[in-house]
């Protein structure tokens, strides 16, 4: 029996030729039609039902906040959180993300209830329109000043920016995530990183990469960082960021324990937090490490760290001089789909030994700290993390 596929091709190739080409924009039509169902409203058909369902179980309404997009931009919508909390009281607030980022959000207690489907990715945003017979209060669908404005540059810190796009006015203040003990003490024992093994040395999360090409650092930089720590510091260090096929640069990278792209949201936020130091370009990362109280250290050029950085967190934003500094804080903005006319200067006049005696002043202090917490954490019960004070 021919497949599906293999019949319509044997159904179009006996077609003469002027049919075949009549029927053409309608057959693509038909698929089109058909992949909407299949991405969107199948999808929608099932967030409708569990909310119906929640609604009457909590006997709410609702107001949904959407966000999509990378972990960093989901975890600087949780703070608008609280003052949608204020502005609709006594609501139902459900976040809706990606799958990858669910248990991230439900880490937070930021929202009561988290929606996630694998069929809805960035840049899907919720219609605002929808009001369920009557159960959905406000949907609110928080975008960076990039998404509103053609080629508008970000003026205000990355927290305020999407919190400003719904109306909200928010003082940058930093998100909290709660990693459980048990969520650590699993991800530790999985990725070969239990106390056994890593004994009494530093850790040292890095994540160099590949995004954005004129976020990046060059890959003979990492390795000369990572040689130079491991000459001064008893240290593992551990790599994050996605898992390319072989062919990136930051693929090869030695004297490190590599996790690339084999993390889940919510044991990325575990092994960030057991770090006594984050090391990133301006991703990701970044934020986590703010959210969880891990120092960081964040390589910036398109950007002003000071819009990105964790507020009310140990961190420090490195960048060099040149002229076109933070050309994506400006109006116009240089896309950086088009890449940059003046060959990514920003983040390649940005030296090692820079970056190496920042390592340096972070690290002395964090030690003795790290331990601290982490021997408070392991005293701490499921009960005690479960209880925690919701945001």
């Amino acid at each position: 029996m021919l497949p599906v596929t293999g019949f319509r091709k044997f159904v179009v190739s006996v077609l003469p030729g002027p049919v075949h080409s009549a029927l053409r924009p309608w057959w693509r039509r038909f698929f089109r039609f058909k992949l909407r169902v299949r991405d969107w409203w199948l999808p929608l058909t099932g967030w409708v039902v569990w909310l119906v369902f929640q609604c009457a179980r909590h006997r709410k309404r609702a107001v949904i906040i959407c966000r999509f997009a990378g972990i960093g931009d989901v975890v600087c919508t949780l703070p608008m959180c609280d003052e949608v909390r204020l502005r609709h009281s006594g609501k139902l607030l459900v976040f809706v993300t990606a799958a990858v980022w669910r248990d991230v959000v439900e880490m937070s207690r930021s929202a009561d209830l988290v929606y996630a489907n694998k069929r809805w990715v960035h840049p899907l945003m919720m219609p605002p329109n929808i009001k369920l017979f009557g159960l959905v209060d406000t949907i609110y669908n928080p975008q960076t000043a990039g998404e509103r404005v053609y080629q508008g540059g970000m003026t205000r810190h990355l927290i305020e920016d999407l919190a400003g796009s719904c109306g909200f006015t928010v003082t940058a203040r930093q998100p909290k995530l709660y990693p459980s003990p048990g969520l650590i003490e699993k991800t530790r024992v999985a990725y070969g990183l239990d106390f056994k093994t890593t004994a009494e040395r530093l850790l040292i999360g890095i994540n160099p990469g590949p995004n954005w090409r004129v976020k990046e650092w060059e890959a003979s930089k990492w390795q000369e960082l990572i040689n130079k720590i491991h000459s001064e510091y008893d240290v593992v260090i551990i790599q994050f960021g996605i898992k390319g096929d072989g062919s990136s640069e930051y693929d090869n990278l030695t004297g490190v324990k590599s996790v690339a792209g084999r993390l889940s949201g919510e044991e990325l936020v575990a092994l960030i937090a057991i770090c006594d130091l984050i090391i990133s370009i301006d991703s990701g990362p970044v934020h986590v490490a703010g959210a969880v109280g891990t120092p960081v250290i964040g390589l910036f050029g398109p950007l002003n760290p000071i819009l990105i950085l964790p507020p009310d967190s140990p961190g420090i934003g490195l960048y060099s001089d040149v002229p076109c500094l933070f050309c994506f804080n400006r109006t116009p903005v240089i896309n950086w789909l088009s890449g940059c006319p003046n060959d990514i200067a920003c983040m390649k006049k940005l030296d090692g030994e820079t970056v190496f005696e920042a390592v340096k002043s972070m690290l002395p202090h964090r030690f003795k700290s790290h331990r601290h917490n982490q021997a408070r954490i392991q005293s701490q019960s499921p009960d005690d993390v479960a209880t925690a004070p919701r945001r």
